[in-house]
């Protein structure tokens, strides 16, 4: 696969994280273990970037650190300006908020709120007031075909339509980066194409994406395809 599919990702898009020589050593009793050694990553505003690699060749690990939810062993993430590995840890949860936007694969929704509400919650500590809250999450999810669905459960909802109700909630405080954990994993193909085609009109807006994913048919779908084995990153 080509770095880059033209129109989709230029050289002169603004760089919005950069990853230098990022590294993760867990210890077994006295023994390393190099979960993710010294990783060099440049990504672009706009990127749809694939994550690939087999169960424990590092992409959880990988993903984590650059969500804040672990610390690097060495090495830095700067996402959008700011150094994340020299964030004081009682910052990050307001970083992370402001800056990333998470989508799983088992959606995460909260089971006693509406769709509407779901994604009103992941802004509930932003600046916004209430009405706006309330008006930008109606929005999301209109934008994303769930117009109709505003007030429904998660229960009430299909996997395709829960995982698009993820999606609005993780673009719901503008993230500079949104990072999707196996966001196809649990949905039938006609599913997984619109969740892609989804992620590419969002990456076509300008909104950057890193997708960690098993499944081929999205990883040619996206501009770029990082392979990661044994802890060791390599860019195709």
């Amino acid at each position: 696969m080509r770095e880059e599919k033209e129109g989709e990702t230029g050289a002169g898009r603004k760089v919005i994280m950069q990853i230098e020589n990022l590294s993760k050593t867990y210890m077994q009793g006295k023994i390393p273990v190099h979960a993710l050694r010294c990783a060099c990553i440049t990504v672009r505003k706009g990127e749809l970037l694939a994550i690939m690699g087999p169960s424990g060749s590092g992409k959880s690990t990988l993903l984590a650190l650059i969500g804040t939810l672990e610390k690097a062993t060495d090495g830095k993430i700067i996402l959008d300006g700011t150094d994340l590995t020299s964030v004081p840890e009682k910052l990050l949860p307001g970083v992370r908020r402001e800056k990333i936007g998470f989508i799983f694969q088992h959606y995460n929704l909260i089971p006693t709120l509406s769709a509407l509400e779901n994604v009103e919650l992941a802004m509930r500590f932003s600046r916004m007031q209430k009405k706006e809250r309330k008006e930008r999450a109606k929005s999301l999810l209109e934008d994303l075909g769930l117009e109709d669905r505003l007030n429904h459960k998660p229960t009430e909802l299909s996997g395709g339509e829960q995982q698009r109700v993820s999606i609005a909630r993780a673009l719901a405080n503008k993230p500079a980066l949104i990072l999707a954990d196996e966001p196809t994993g649990e949905v039938d193909s006609k599913t997984r194409d619109s969740v892609v085609q989804i992620f590419k009109e969002l990456s076509q807006k300008g909104q950057t994406i890193l997708v960690v994913t098993h499944d081929p048919e999205v990883a040619k779908e996206c501009s770029r395809v990082l392979r990661i084995t044994d802890g060791m990153i390599k860019d195709h």
